[in-house]
């Protein structure tokens, strides 16, 4: 095989295997040769103000307020505020028939984006740590309690929680999300807080003005570029239910790879090695997974370019055949079934991403989004 073939096979296989195989392999060697510990309380219970930003979310807001004013945790340490993003239907008076006095509901007059409805609940935050969560995450009762705990340790500025999907391949992609978390988190910090729910130190928050980037990673990443820990929570879970579409999907994606690499664009001294454990946690994290798509299709183009002629023979049909009908022996249950859907998930998520990356290459930041949710039936944990 010449080396340009090599180097084509290297992009299609070797590169998503250094990805998916390669950095959990380093970073599960890395909590248990260079562990980092963190200072825990169970009773530490700071001040704490939810922040939710949300846009035309009337059929979930509701619940959602409900379910935070609920948590098991005291009641004159918590509080939430619901800056409303433009929305165009009855959010704002949902949230506001839900809440009590601990509630604050916040209208823009436009949507501008997630950052910015940030930016106008800020002046009205009263605790000493922000709680940022989506509208669709349902969080568990003992969350909050979960997620404060590490706060008592002063290096720890952001505390990110444990996303759930409650089916299909989203929810196989988040435990294994949930496994690489707690790995980084065991040696030193996560490559960035994940928006279903995380917590900061107030005074390390910065929202200030970044087109298109994802606010969980910015915000998170901006707090954490003095030195401070960014850790992971495996106890504060959320549970939403999957995408509705593989459009939606396919959408929120691109807008989640877009929104990484603006943010990583904000912050380009986390990337440099030496400063701190984030610069190769992040470039294994985010920037190897967006690079994986586009280093496969440019392996397949090496590979396929030009076309080698191939005798055909009975062997090459053999070949060709005897796979085939392996496939149809195998009866089609839920493995295969299962199999075929994370597939699909796999192949749209790579397709996403570099369509992700094709807006940040052309600077087409996108800022607005449009939720599309579960019907509120399929909202609430059972």
């Amino acid at each position: 095989m010449t080396p340009r073939r090599l180097l084509g096979l290297g992009a299609l296989i070797g590169f998503p295997l250094a990805t998916y195989v390669g950095y959990p392999t380093l970073v599960w060697a890395a909590a248990i040769l260079r562990p980092r510990p963190f200072v825990t309380d169970s009773m530490h219970r700071p001040p704490v103000t939810f922040v939710i930003a949300a846009h035309n979310e009337a059929a979930l807001i509701g619940a959602k307020i409900r379910s935070i004013l609920n948590l098991d945790y005291p009641a004159d340490r918590l509080d939430c505020i619901v800056a409303c993003d433009g929305c165009t239907d009855d959010t704002a008076a949902v949230a506001r028939a839900a809440g009590d006095a601990r509630l604050l509901v916040i209208e823009l007059p436009r949507q501008q984006g997630k950052l910015a409805a940030i930016r106008a609940a800020l002046p009205h935050v009263r605790g000493e740590i922000i709680a940022f969560t989506d509208a669709n995450a349902i969080l568990e009762q003992d969350a909050l309690n979960h997620l404060v705990v590490p706060f008592a340790d002063s290096d720890v500025v952001v505390v990110s929680g444990a996303k759930q999907v409650r089916n299909g391949p989203e929810a196989f992609y988040w435990h294994y999300e949930r496994w690489i978390r707690t790995r980084e988190s065991s040696s030193g910090s996560v490559a960035g807080a994940d928006g279903a729910l995380y917590a900061v130190r107030a005074a390390a928050v910065d929202a200030s003005t970044r087109a298109g980037a994802a606010d969980d990673l910015l915000i998170s990443l901006r707090a954490a570029q003095t030195g401070g820990r960014i850790v992971f929570a495996p106890n504060a879970r959320t549970t939403e239910a999957a995408s509705p579409g593989a459009s939606h999907a396919f959408k929120a994606r691109t807008r989640t790879v877009s929104g990484a690499l603006f943010a990583l664009e904000s912050v380009p001294h986390l990337l440099r090695p030496r400063r701190n454990d984030l610069w190769w946690k992040l470039t294994g994290h985010k920037l190897l997974r967006i690079a994986a798509p586009l280093l496969m299709a440019v392996g397949v183009i090496v590979l396929t370019d030009p076309l080698p002629r191939v005798r055909i023979t009975a062997w090459t049909v053999a070949a060709g055949l005897v796979p085939a009908f392996a496939l149809l022996l195998i009866p089609s249950g839920e493995f295969v079934r299962s199999a075929r859907r994370l597939a699909r998930y796999a192949l749209a998520a790579n397709l996403a991403a570099l369509a992700g990356l094709a807006r940040f290459v052309a600077r087409r930041p996108i800022d607005a989004w449009t939720p599309q949710r579960q019907t509120p039936a399929k909202t609430h944990l059972s």
